[in-house]
């Protein structure tokens, strides 16, 4: 899905992408490397403020740190208030690219369905007719896209997921026996949203399944009917969304997490492993458990 460049740049041409002053000498960087691999001519971020620059040995290193250190001839150093998140946007500028879109041969699509430029579709694909993908998406193996489906640009769904599934929704009838309720509404999901395999988002009753922007969804997570996720926040590996539920913008829902229905979530609520909500959660908060409960408000 990505691979590096192979690519040279200047260390200045760096730090000036940064906005930030370089300190040392100016050199040719030509690929990123992490502090347990070190090369020549690399970059890489330092948050561990107990590192001991010493150890570079190699000439020629870049090194993002929140910290200063003693001068060494063979290595330069940007200062940031991220390291991490500054590397991260050196990476994605310079030295990643996407692999060439295309739409795989074996992808059944429908010939009423609605696919931007630069959409690439992999293996054994299913899409709908009513579906749309705007520009530069990826949709990876095996993932089946059914119903009345949005998707944004610059969106990524991994392997073997379903994307607008029949929801789970049935009510018993006077003989105790189950009746499903047709699932007839949206999926809208909005640009720059990331779903991870084997992730199942079910299709709206009447109304509007909605992910919103920059959400990224983890591997093996189940998102449930008339479910709004919004900006920005984060659903990690294993949780379970059941139907009717809002999540805020930037929470960050930890792994095994389980949601149920009807539940309202603020913004900027984390809510910790295997913990299960059981009420509505308030914003600024920190709740874990089983059943969650507060443990700290946020500053």
């Amino acid at each position: 899905m990505y691979r590096i460049k192979n690519l040279e740049i200047y260390a200045s041409e760096i730090a000036e992408f940064l906005n930030q002053e370089l300190s040392g000498e100016n050199f040719i960087v030509k690929n990123p490397a992490s502090i347990n691999n070190i090369k020549e001519n690399s970059l890489l971020f330092i948050e561990n403020e107990k590192f001991n620059i010493e150890k570079i040995a190699v000439n020629n290193v870049l090194v993002i740190s929140k910290l200063s250190f003693k001068h060494k001839n063979n290595v330069s150093l940007i200062i940031s208030k991220n390291p991490k998140l500054d590397f991260l946007r050196i990476l994605n500028e310079f030295f990643i690219e996407n692999d060439i879109y295309k739409i795989s041969d074996s992808a059944k699509i429908d010939s009423r369905a609605k696919i931007d430029r630069n959409v690439s579709i992999g293996e054994n694909v299913v899409i709908g007719a009513d579906v749309i993908i705007k520009n530069n998406t990826q949709i990876l193996n095996n993932v089946v896209i059914n119903g009345s489906v949005e998707i944004g640009s610059n969106c990524i769904i991994k392997d073997n997921s379903t994307i607008g599934g029949i929801g789970y929704d049935f009510e018993t009838d006077e003989n105790g026996l189950p009746y499903y309720y047709p699932h007839i509404g949206k999926i809208i999901i909005e640009d720059n949203v990331w779903i991870g395999s084997n992730t199942s988002i079910e299709s709206a009753s009447l109304d509007n399944t909605i992910i919103h922007k920059h959400v990224k969804i983890d591997d093996l997570v189940q998102i449930g009917c008339n479910c709004i996720i919004n900006k920005s926040s984060m659903i990690t590996a294993g949780v379970i969304v059941s139907r009717n539920v809002l999540i805020g913008e930037n929470c960050w829902i930890a792994p095994n997490a389980t949601i149920i229905e009807d539940i309202k979530i603020g913004d900027n609520v984390t809510v910790g492993a295997g913990s299960v909500v059981l009420n509505d959660l308030e914003n600024d908060s920190v709740y874990v458990g089983n059943p969650a409960y507060l443990l700290k408000t946020k500053k």
